[in-house]
């Protein structure tokens, strides 16, 4: 499978941001940046942790570019929490 995309990533976390508001939580924490968010990842085969790790720094720095990100790691999930 090819590279995850900006479009495919921004679905899974407006979805996630859409789930967190319609549960009651707040905006303005998303806005003041005072919420806590866990990324959940699947890479395309078995790899070493460090391998992993440094795949998700990477695929971080390419959302916040808003990238395509590095192949053979795919955001799944993104849970907001308080």
């Amino acid at each position: 499978m090819g590279p995850m995309s900006y479009g495919e990533y921004k679905k899974i976390i407006s979805d996630a941001l859409k789930e967190y508001c319609g549960n009651g939580g707040s905006l303005l924490n998303i806005a003041l940046n005072h919420i806590r968010k866990e990324y959940v990842y699947e890479f395309d085969t078995d790899l070493p942790e460090d391998i992993k790790s440094n795949l998700i720094d990477k695929a971080h720095q390419a959302m916040q570019k808003g990238r395509e990100l590095p192949q053979g790691v795919r955001l799944t999930k993104v849970i907001f929490k308080n």
